[in-house]
């Protein structure tokens, strides 16, 4: 290919379709540090999975038992159909979001950026999902392509962190930035519903789609934001040529194949602290899922108060703000660990106060509803806050063992895992409430059998404790914080610039063994610093 030359700010920029690409701006960090304002433009991308799924994990379930003519275990299924299609359609995404750069596409736009740009127009599609009315089948498509579009478009926004810094603290702030205005969507999916249903009458199914159509024109634009506020790393021309030949060495001489992909999403799980961080995620967010599709019901057939009433409560969300400020800076002064442990205490308080009102039916049952959600609440925004907290660091973790930057590969598989666990979450309530009689409509809610009421009751109180107490168990043994991150991260750093292996810290290798759960001195790639020199800060193994 014939190459020009132009001077461009008095820099040679060749034009061959690669490295000329390296000074767009999407490439380029902006200001010394990442602050509250680039914070902020990274944050608001989080209103794209609550314009997605927020409105549908708190209403779409009652949505179609109500106004649908659907069974609540017919309802659950298309759930578990769309997180199954969804799940392995994320499992191949953050594959393609990491090597896409080969491509000149992907160079152009970025490889984690062109996924970015086209998210905007898609969240206009969740509109199709509150249409009363209509058939089995056209619920099961639309929430099938709503759910695909949600977690494959995420997958690469999911990867910025890690790209975007590698200062701890300014992860944390981004983390905390990003749930703070996720706790805010969260709310306003509860609060604006609220308001609606006070203008139209408890038979029209109007108020939902007209949510709907608020929060995806409001998201289409912050998108715009994140895309022009955020920045990745570039994968240079040099940089590529040694990531093919680690591929091809990596899988024995041979081109990548079904089983080596499929081999490179299980590896994920030879570290420690992934598997440890998988059991806390699936075990804690299974039981938000069975909280959110479950409270509405609670609230209407256990409690007898409205849906207006349910929005206000869940509304209580805005605690969500100052609970995840508050615990962004935790977070750098305590372990992990202890945060999920003080949170998931909450939760169960909670659990215990909805078991206590359905079956003592108190005096001043909305002092008692309003208690229990304050703490639900609080509780659930720690289990949101900690996991994508201490998600930019386990790639980081991975690298010390594979000298790659693997993020998307873990966001994939995160996903995937996640996906998968809320369809049976959201299929098990379902079917649970079939099995016990619960009665479906197209014209509001209807009366329910003592037996549905129970299993409702059973569901959000015993459902929702059961899956704490098990997260509860996994946090206890989870040893990520900001301390032993630093020790391993300064090793990592340290043998990127060509240090040896046999130079490492009794202490530093106990800890990171403790992180990785591989043996420091079975670690294969970073032999090659006592076999042949190397290029300080080479940038095929930036982590």
């Amino acid at each position: 290919m014939k190459e020009e030359k132009t001077m461009e700010n008095k820099k040679a920029v060749v034009h061959d379709g690669w490295d000329e690409f390296a000074s767009k701006k999407i490439y380029h960090s902006r200001g010394k540090k990442i602050g509250i304002g680039r914070s902020l433009g990274f944050g608001v991308f989080s209103m794209f999975s609550i314009s997605m799924q927020g409105l549908v994990g708190a209403w779409l379930l009652f949505f179609y038992t109500t106004f649908c003519g659907l069974s609540a275990g017919q309802g659950a299924t298309i759930f578990l159909i769309g997180r199954v299609a969804d799940a392995i359609a994320s499992l191949v995404m953050g594959n393609i979001s990491d090597n896409i750069y080969k491509y000149k596409i992907g160079r152009r736009f970025g490889r984690r950026h062109i996924f970015i740009l086209a998210v905007a127009p898609s969240v206009l599609f969740a509109i199709t999902l509150w249409v009363a009315g209509m058939s089995y089948w056209y619920y099961l498509i639309t929430y099938v392509i709503t759910t695909i579009l949600m977690s494959v478009l995420q997958i690469p926004w999911e990867t910025l962190p890690n790209e975007m810094t590698k200062d701890y603290n300014e992860r944390t702030t981004m983390s905390t930035v990003r749930m703070v205005i996720a706790g805010l969507g969260n709310m306003l999916a509860q609060f604006v519903p609220a308001q609606l249903f006070r203008f139209y009458p408890k038979t029209s199914p109007v108020p939902y789609l007209i949510m709907q159509v608020m929060f995806s024109v409001v998201t289409f634009f912050l998108i715009v934001i994140t895309y022009k506020t955020t920045w990745e790393h570039f994968v240079t021309k040099k940089e590529a040529k040694k990531l093919q030949a680690q591929a091809l060495e990596d899988n024995g001489g041979k081109k990548s194949s079904l089983k080596s992909e499929l081999r490179n999403y299980f590896s994920t799980f030879r570290i420690k602290s992934f598997r440890t961080h998988m059991g806390i995620y699936l075990s804690s967010y299974f039981a938000a899922i069975v909280w959110s599709t479950t409270f509405v019901y609670y609230i209407v057939f256990v409690v007898g108060k409205t849906t207006s009433v349910s929005g206000m409560l869940q509304s209580l969300s805005i605690v969500s703000v100052p609970v995840t400020i508050l615990a962004g800076y935790i977070v750098t002064k305590i372990s992990p660990r202890a945060l999920y442990l003080f949170g998931y205490s909450l939760i169960l308080i909670s659990a215990i106060d909805w078991a206590f009102i359905g079956l003592a039916k108190p005096a001043g049952v909305m002092i008692w509803l309003i208690v229990g959600t304050l703490l639900y609440e609080i509780g659930l925004y720690i289990l949101y806050f900690v996991p994508w907290n201490v998600f930019p660091f386990i790639p980081d973790v991975d690298t010390l063992v594979t000298g790659k930057n693997r993020a998307g590969l873990f966001a994939s598989v995160m996903v995937f895992i996640n996906q998968i666990s809320q369809g049976l979450a959201s299929v098990i309530v379902g079917y649970m409430l079939d099995f016990s009689g619960f009665r479906q409509s197209t014209s509001g809610a209807v009366s329910q059998p003592a037996s549905a009421t129970n299993m409702i009751l059973f569901i959000v109180s015993g459902g929702v404790g059961i899956m704490i107490i098990i997260a509860m168990l996994f946090a206890s043994r989870f040893h990520l914080s900001k301390k032993t991150f630093n020790v391993l991260a300064a090793e990592l750093t340290r043998l990127q610039k060509g240090g040896s292996m046999k130079d490492v810290k009794p202490d530093t290798k106990r800890i990171c063994e403790q992180l990785t759960g591989v043996p420091y001195d079975s670690i294969e790639f970073w032999r090659r610093n006592d076999q042949q020199p190397t290029t300080p800060n080479d940038s095929s193994t930036k982590a």
